[in-house]
């Protein structure tokens, strides 16, 4: 499909000041960048090890990491503390580490993915914690002190920057307090991490250099809160409001989700839950909030039917707009940092799609050896929807579509108000509906967009059947191992749908929306570049990795400010027989929409996948960037 070009020349200019006619717009960032999951097996060394070294595991964080630059940024994963191996204790009785397996995936992570860990200190690493509980507080601060100075002495500071460090995950849950805390020694565990973050960094201070106030900062509890059943998070509180400048913690995080799956509640549930912590403990509206796992109902594992279609991304992106509402809203989530989505799960069958996952995962068994399949779900597409939206954004509108049913749009906008340079992206969102069902809906929407000189626009939109692997593989008949000619007709509808003519489009200053031929619900996405907006540069980082005979998976990194204008990639590839000839350059994602920087390539029994890759960008002027670096790939 080609998209909509048009040049734009009578649309609305703005005024500086962040405000345009009555929109006042206001500094917004991306705060919804955070993935997370909990690794399947032992919770032990050996367990957390092979987990984590999945090959099934890696190619799924190899997809999440293929969203567009800036669509997650952080991944929080239970246990990841238990890569580090307990040694030996040395003369003295202080715990020697094995770090081999920690950096080795932290590596991963760092190098390959360019993702940054949400480092939970929680473990028992060998029994150390739990066979000398008199020397816990002690050993918790050696450990994180020892954790950081490493990977410092490893890499430097700079790769530090962006971690963030968080308190055990809900100790008021059996589940997870392994270490059966009590009141008391919970706050000594807590204090302990702290004062272990704050003397981390001492490799840098013999350098003359100050440790970068992100090694000192400690999110937590990362609680539930349920009322007087959850008493360590509740006594932390308690402590902090105290005397707020000693609390432990800089970042209060919590866990609400949802009840029947509905964004409201989400986020209903985080206002109900912060509002009664400020009433108890005033003192704490000090503190930068977070919603750690703000996800549509409890269970990731649980098989529900609206988390494999189009209603889970239409939920994602809708409890982005109503936090972002809260937020400017004031009080009691006018401080919230950020929120966390806890979907980076890998799925099993036979619950492929209906798991809370990003992915749906196919294992199959009955290649020689197994392997396994990935398809991105429409709330992949939904992450990528919102990491296109510009760096202010105006509050929450919504537009009336009938008596009982309205359409929420958040406007953004990039660059220089009222001058070159400028980027518009606007997301309408149709009411979350049980759907699939349709409703007639024409309204005429004014742009009033920061937009001058020659301009193009391009719409994407997230729909049922149309972008929604799930459906293709239900008509098919569901099976375990879908074939290569099934899986290519689902990968071709997952990425978002683009229009040349189709609901939007344009007219004195006016657009027009007609969504009366769209199935409920739906996502839109309008992206205004102007002429003047940088240019795409070249793609980096190009990476071609085996998913079974004769298939790859191929992804590359873009550049963060370059790509807000992309309309779709290019994949070249050059062919190289057994005598080490090649053949010319073909353009293997013909008649593909590749808005995301990857590729699944499988060229079939008679093709091969050794020889030479390259991928380019296109943007809505239809202007390529130039080619990334030449990887050659050779199967083994």
């Amino acid at each position: 499909m080609l998209s909509l070009l048009l040049v734009l020349t009578t649309l609305a200019r703005i005024h500086a000041h962040y405000t345009s006619g009555d929109v006042v717009y206001h500094t917004m960032p991306h705060f919804w960048t955070g993935v997370g999951f909990c690794p399947a097996g032992r919770i032990d060394h050996e367990g957390i090890s092979a987990a984590l070294g999945d090959p099934a595991l890696r190619l799924n964080l190899r997809q999440i990491a293929a969203l567009p630059v800036g669509a997650v940024t952080h991944i929080r994963i239970h246990w990841l503390l238990e890569l580090i191996q307990f040694w030996q204790y040395d003369p003295s009785g202080i715990p020697i580490y094995d770090f081999s397996k920690f950096d080795d995936f932290i590596d991963f992570l760092h190098e390959e993915l360019r993702l940054s860990p949400v480092l939970e200190w929680m473990g028992n690493l060998g029994g150390v914690f739990s066979e000398n509980p008199m020397q816990q507080s002690f050993y918790w601060e050696h450990l994180v002190k020892t954790t950081i100075n490493h990977q410092i002495a490893r890499h430097g500071s700079s790769r530090l920057v962006n971690w963030r460090y968080e308190t055990w995950n809900e100790p008021d849950l059996r589940v997870y307090n392994k270490q059966n805390f009590t009141a008391h020694t919970y706050l000594d565990y807590v204090q302990a991490v702290r004062r272990g973050l704050s003397k981390a960094g001492n490799l840098d201070n013999q350098d003359g250099k100050v440790p970068l106030p992100m090694y000192r900062s400690l999110r937590g509890p990362a609680g539930l809160f349920k009322d007087s059943n959850h008493p360590l998070c509740w006594n932390l509180l308690e402590l902090c409001s105290q005397r707020v400048v000693y609390c432990p913690i800089d970042i209060l995080t919590f866990h609400r989700k949802g009840i029947e799956g509905t964004a409201t509640e989400i986020v209903n549930g985080s206002l109900s839950l912060m509002a009664k912590i400020y009433e108890e403990y005033p003192n704490l509206k000090q503190l930068p909030v977070a919603n750690d796992e703000a996800d549509p109902v409890a269970g990731w594992s649980t098989s529900r039917e609206f988390q494999a279609d189009v209603r889970y991304g239409i939920t994602l992106i809708s409890t982005v707009m109503q936090f972002w509402h809260a937020k400017l809203a004031g009080d009691p989530l006018s401080r919230l940092e950020s929120i966390s989505h806890d979907n980076a799960f890998l799925s099993y069958h036979p619950h492929e799609f209906t798991q809370r996952t990003l992915l749906a995962h196919f294992r199959m068994n009955e290649t020689k050896p197994p392997h396994s399949q990935l398809v991105q779900k429409p709330v992949y597409v939904a992450l990528g929807m919102l990491a296109k939206l510009g760096s202010r954004a105006a509050d929450v509108e919504l537009v009336n579509m009938d008596t009982k049913h309205s359409v929420q749009v958040l406007r953004t906008v990039s660059g220089g108000l009222g001058g070159p340079g400028q980027y518009m992206a606007t997301i309408f969102l149709s009411p979350e509906e049980a759907g699939p069902k349709m409703t007639a809906f024409h309204h005429k929407y004014t742009l009033n967009m920061s937009i001058a000189n020659e301009s193009a626009f391009v719409t994407e939109l997230l729909v049922p059947k149309e972008t929604d692997p799930y459906y293709i593989w239900r008509q098919a008949g569901s099976p375990a191992y879908p074939n290569a000619t099934l899986r290519e007709a689902m990968r071709r509808s997952q990425t978002p749908r683009l229009y040349k003519t189709g609901p939007i489009w344009q007219y004195n200053s006016e657009l027009v929306i007609n969504s009366a031929s769209i199935p409920l619900p739906w996502a839109m996405l309008l992206r205004v570049c102007s002429a003047s907006w940088p240019k795409l540069r070249r793609p980096q980082q190009l990476s071609i990795v085996e998913v079974t005979q004769r298939e790859v998976f191929i992804s590359w990194m873009e550049h963060p400010k370059s790509t807000q204008c992309l309309l779709s990639y290019e994949v070249w590839f050059k062919e190289r027989d057994n005598l080490g000839r090649s053949a010319d350059w073909m353009l293997i994602s013909q008649d593909w929409h590749l808005p995301y920087p990857s590729f699944q390539y499988a060229p079939g029994d008679k093709g091969s996948v050794n020889g030479f890759y390259k991928v380019r960008g296109v943007d809505v002027f239809n202007e390529t960037s130039p080619y990334s670096q030449i990887v050659e790939y050779l199967e083994l």
